[in-house]
């Protein structure tokens, strides 16, 4: 009967390490699924810190423009005002020549950017 028994015994060991087995190769095969997306949204997280850093450098851009639009007066961007003086003759143009020309539009959208934005992301 001990040999039954132990047979009985054995053989209930080999049903639960063939079930540990096959959960293991489930859990090996899951983990293997995850490991996949967790490199897809490290690849998705560097695209957008690129797009982040491409809006940043866009951002600045606009600012920098703006300002440099700010020592224009209303009257800079009257009609005919810059050409009053102008000469007609063919010399190379010069730093008069140069003053002379219209000055840049003025952006046509105005992108307000705080520091407290930054915080907040």
């Amino acid at each position: 009967m001990t040999l039954e028994k132990d047979i009985i015994a054995k053989q209930k060991e080999l049903d639960a390490l063939k079930k540990i087995n096959s959960l293991t190769e489930a859990m090996r095969s899951q983990l293997d699924g995850l490991a996949k997306e967790v490199v897809g949204m490290h690849e998705n997280a560097e695209s957008v810190a690129q797009v982040m850093r491409n809006w940043d450098s866009i951002i600045r851009s606009i600012s920098q423009a703006s300002l440099s639009l700010l020592q224009y007066s209303e009257g800079d961007y009257e009609v005919g005002v810059w050409g009053q003086n102008s000469n007609d003759s063919n010399e190379s143009h010069s730093a008069e020549d140069e003053a002379k020309q219209p000055p840049l539009p003025e952006t046509l959208v105005r992108v307000k950017v705080d520091d407290d934005q930054e915080d907040k992301g």
